[in-house]
């Protein structure tokens, strides 16, 4: 009996193990509040993507927008920056900030970034704009030596600004993240 139980548990424990030494890249849980299918984001009219429940797209939240990319586009080892940690990444001022949501690949090994940005008024949205291109330069200009075999995605990253919202990409499909973030916002 003793030994069947310190079996079950080496196996227990030996598949524990062989299953977390994967290559693979945990992603930040989704919150399908958004939908990102390509019926809901264009209805062959131009359309923009629509929340469920009839929410108008106007309210979507930070949170939403990176929910609706990361359901399709992965952020390796993906975490949540909050307005106390913000200031190691972004030098925006958060006092001007309304909504924000920004994941950071946080093992560093990969430039993968998205950070979403909603400033109280026009100004702090072009400092926010402002900060979000300074780190996307400082991004390049570290990756460029770090791992220059992902520098494709700095290179085709992209700040999408539209009225007080400031949102930067940096992920393997910039292109359909756009495609995502514009048919929201």
């Amino acid at each position: 009996m003793k030994k069947s139980i310190i079996l079950a548990a080496a196996f227990s424990l030996s598949l524990l193990l062989l299953t977390s030494c994967t290559d693979e890249q945990p992603t930040v849980p989704v919150d399908a509040t958004v939908e990102t299918s390509a019926e809901s984001t264009d209805d062959g009219q131009g359309e923009p993507a629509v929340l469920p429940d009839a929410v108008p797209v106007s309210d979507a939240s930070a949170a939403d927008i990176t929910a609706a990319v990361t359901a399709e586009i992965e952020i390796p080892s993906a975490v949540e920056k909050t307005a106390d940690s913000i200031g190691a990444f972004y030098d925006v001022d958060v006092s001007a900030v309304t909504d924000m949501s920004v994941l950071v690949c946080g093992s560093g090994a990969y430039p993968d970034e998205l950070a979403v940005f909603k400033f109280t008024d026009e100004d702090a949205a072009k400092a926010g704009m402002e900060a979000v291109q300074k780190r996307l330069d400082s991004q390049t200009e570290l990756y460029a030596d770090y791992t220059p075999d992902e520098m494709y995605k700095l290179e085709d990253a992209f700040i999408f600004t539209k009225d007080n919202w400031v949102v930067m990409a940096v992920c393997s499909d910039n292109a359909r993240a756009k495609e995502i973030i514009e048919g929201i916002l």
